[in-house]
């Protein structure tokens, strides 16, 4: 994922999947080349690369 569509999906009304993993985040912010997330159904927070976060179904 590019920088610029965690800045769309995190400012969006709409829900989107996001996948770290394998398993399902919710995108808190983001940093210069990190987005903090929270892994969903969890409390569990972290600072990770765009490069790992993924759209099901999204190409690149």
């Amino acid at each position: 994922m590019e920088k610029r569509r965690a800045i769309q999906i995190m400012a969006s009304d709409e829900k989107f999947e996001v996948i770290y993993k394998d398993k399902p985040v919710w995108i808190e912010g983001v940093n210069e080349n990190t987005a903090n997330v929270t892994v969903m159904g969890t409390c569990t927070t972290m600072d990770v690369p765009f490069t790992e976060l993924h759209e099901p179904g999204a190409r690149g």
